[in-house]
Formats: C-alpha cells, structure tokens, sequence
C-alpha cells in the first residue's frame, strides 16, 4: 500500500506501511509537496477532489533535502482540501520512519467518512445489509480484519442469491446446482447477470469460500477494500435501476394526468 489516496481512504489507525522507494508518499506526508487525490468528502456528502501542500521536491536529485528526507523520523500532520468547499478539510497524523509510515490520527475518522459514503446505498440495501455494512466498515477502520470481512462477506453472498432469485425462473436454473458452487464459481454462473467488472475478477471471490480458520487479519484487511468496492459496484448498479423506474413512473403519472 503506497498511494497517498489509499493512505487517507483505506489505511486503519496504527497500521505500518512500507514506505515507496520513490519517496513520492513521503515527500507528501513530511515536505508538503503539491499534491491531489480524490476521494469521499463526508461533509459535502458525495466524491470530490482533495488538494494540499505548497512547493514541490524535486526528488530526481540526491539533493541535501531529498537525503534528509530519506532518513527523518519523527511525527507530523497533514490537511487535505475539498475542491467542492475550501473550508471542508480532513486532517491527519502520523509517525514517519525512514521506511514506515503509520497513521496515528485522523479527523474526520475513517468510519464516519466510510459510512458517510455507503449511506448513498441506504436506497437499495435492506436494514440488515445496511447495519452489517455500518459494523463492517467499523470494525475494519480499527483494524479488525476477519470481523469487518465475515460481514462484508454475508452481504455479498446475500446479493450474489439476489442476482440470482431475480433470474432463476427466466434461466430455468435449478438451486441444488448454484448452492454447489464455490463463490468464484457463483460469480461465473452468473456471467450476463451481474457487473462486467465482477465476472472479470471473479478469482478474488474465492477468498469467500474459505473457512474463518483459514484467515488472518492481515489477509482480510487487504481483501476488505477491493470486496467492498465490488458490493459497491452491485448497489451502485441496483441504485441506477430504480431511480430509472422511479423515473418512468413519475413520466407515466406526468402523462396520464396531462391526458386527463
């Protein structure tokens, strides 16, 4: 993990992180380099662009700041900007080793900017998926791995069913076959019925056949993202549909009250 974005977004308090060789992340984090990133503004409520910092470092050079770069170590902070509202700011902080960085602050928490963001889907999930996402997205901001995984877990194998209940009695699919299958394979089944992007990388589901004593927190944590972004793309896609339905019943209605 080395993107100043998957830092701000995705990194859980007291987590280190290997630090990139090229010192892009560093010169960020401690030199207040230029920089951008997008990313979810909690206060404006939807994705907007981040900015921040002042001059940029010429790190091609083994100048004396760049070499006193490599081997600072102490505590520091960092603002981030809202495009959309300058005064919307998210603030860290941090412990910069000459190889490691680890977050040790942030404001607003990565729980209320994560659950902020999946209130978008409030729409389209029930209430059970919906508080399973909320202690998900919890319980992975502080680092716990395997519980904010088996809960994203459940919510996409609960989705996954939807996808195919929808489908089943216009397919003639039989349950006993789909229940067989591991979740990579539910995936390719459903080849036609779901996100491009999830039959695409459907090899990543397989993690979600695996018993809990397999796993680690190590695991899990890194499996968290990419799965929450794949339930994400589900919703998102669910979301679009029925603010179409929304939308075509509202044109009908419009229609009909004019011909009256």
């Amino acid at each position: 993990m080395s993107t100043l974005e998957q830092f701000a977004f995705q990194t859980p308090l007291y987590s280190k992180i290997d630090l990139p060789k090229d010192l892009i992340l560093k010169a960020i984090l401690h030199s207040s380099s230029r920089f951008k990133v997008d990313g979810h503004c909690p206060k404006c409520g939807k994705n907007s662009t981040f900015s921040g910092g002042g001059r940029t470092l010429n790190l091609e050079f083994e100048t004396a700041e760049v070499k006193s770069l490599r081997t600072f170590a102490g505590y520091d902070n960092l603002a981030m900007t809202c495009a959309r509202d300058n005064q919307h700011k998210l603030m860290y902080w941090f412990l910069l080793m000459p190889d490691t960085v680890e977050k040790v602050g942030q404001y607003p928490s990565l729980a209320d900017i994560a659950n902020d963001e999946a209130a978008t889907y409030r729409s389209v999930l029930n209430k059970n998926d919906a508080s399973e996402l909320h202690k998900a997205i919890g319980l992975a901001a502080h680092g716990v791995g395997i519980g904010s995984f088996v809960y994203l877990r459940r919510i996409f194998e609960r989705l996954i069913y939807d996808r195919f209940k929808s489908f089943k009695d216009v397919e003639g699919w039989d349950d006993a076959d789909f229940f067989k299958l591991k979740m990579d394979e539910k995936v390719k089944f459903l080849k036609g019925h779901i996100p491009n992007f999830l039959y695409e990388n459907r090899k990543l589901y397989g993690i979600l056949s695996k018993g809990v004593h397999e796993l680690s927190d190590e695991v899990c944590l890194k499996a968290f993202e990419p799965l929450k972004l794949s339930i994400k793309i589900i919703l998102e896609e669910d979301k679009k549909k029925k603010e179409e339905l929304e939308m075509q019943q509202a044109a009908a209605d419009a229609i009909k009250a004019f011909e009256a």
